[in-house]
């Protein structure tokens, strides 16, 4: 059963979260229209980027409405797009209700209509710019852990990890998600913040502890400094650690 986020800090609640990350890049982000589903979405591509390779690709899904939107998500992580040289797409989305409630039937309806949205906005992706196939990240924050999950675990062949940062879970959501073995071997981390909201906490370690109970061996968590933070910074370090280790390995 879904629990909301109905205690929040006034802070909080009057400022969102802000991006504290660098927005001085040498290029801006792009508004794009999936032609498919028409929803909206956020795009970086770095300066660097040449159409003679195949490029990473960070698939990032904002929080709650009000509080976290696709514009935030491309700013927060466009620097380091810059910096390390991958591509960052941030959907708009309609099912991430992390703090008010909405009747089951119509957030599953939402959650169904943001998984379309998403593949869709990879497809349109990769026909514009040369993307890694085997080299996509998913990741949410906050209640973007929702879609997160959803689409992740639905379709492990289009991801290569999953990283959830300090976010929403659900596990009515979890039990109606078939665990194939293409599941239960994809890389999933999830972590939030020592100081994190106390839902956030207990939600992140209830999706830890469901994952591995049934077997996804490869879900691992871990907490951090501070509270309800964005940590972009972390997400790409712990996935070029996973791809670096999955490199080793093959030689």
């Amino acid at each position: 059963m879904r629990k909301y986020l109905l205690l929040m800090p006034l802070t909080m609640l009057a400022a969102g979260c802000p991006v504290t990350q660098p927005q001085d890049t040498p290029v801006e982000q792009l508004r794009q229209i999936e032609p498919q589903t028409q929803r909206g979405y956020w795009l970086y591509v770095p300066s660097c980027y040449a159409a003679d390779r195949d490029w990473p690709l960070v698939v990032t899904l904002h929080g709650t409405h009000g509080w976290d939107s696709s514009a935030a998500q491309i700013k927060e992580w466009k620097s380091l797009a810059e910096q390390q040289g991958f591509l960052v797409a941030a959907p708009d989305l309609r099912s991430v209700q992390g703090i008010l409630p909405v009747l089951p039937g119509a957030w599953e309806q939402d959650l169904a209509d943001d998984d379309k949205a998403i593949l869709a906005m990879m497809d349109d992706v990769a026909a514009r710019y040369r993307v890694d196939r085997k080299r996509v990240l998913l990741t949410g924050f906050s209640a973007g852990g929702y879609p997160l999950y959803y689409t992740g675990l639905r379709h492990p062949e289009r991801f290569r990890m999953l990283i959830a940062r300090a976010c929403n879970s659900d596990i009515d959501l979890f039990e109606k998600i078939p665990l194939t073995d293409e599941v239960k071997k994809m890389p999933i981390l999830i972590f939030w913040g020592k100081d994190d909201l106390s839902e956030i906490a207990r939600q992140s370690w209830q999706a830890f502890r469901w994952l591995r109970y049934h077997k996804c061996y490869e879900t691992r968590q871990m907490t951090t400094k501070g509270g309800h933070l964005r940590r972009p910074e972390i997400a790409w370090d712990q996935w070029q650690r996973q791809m670096g280790e999955e490199e080793g390995s093959r030689q």
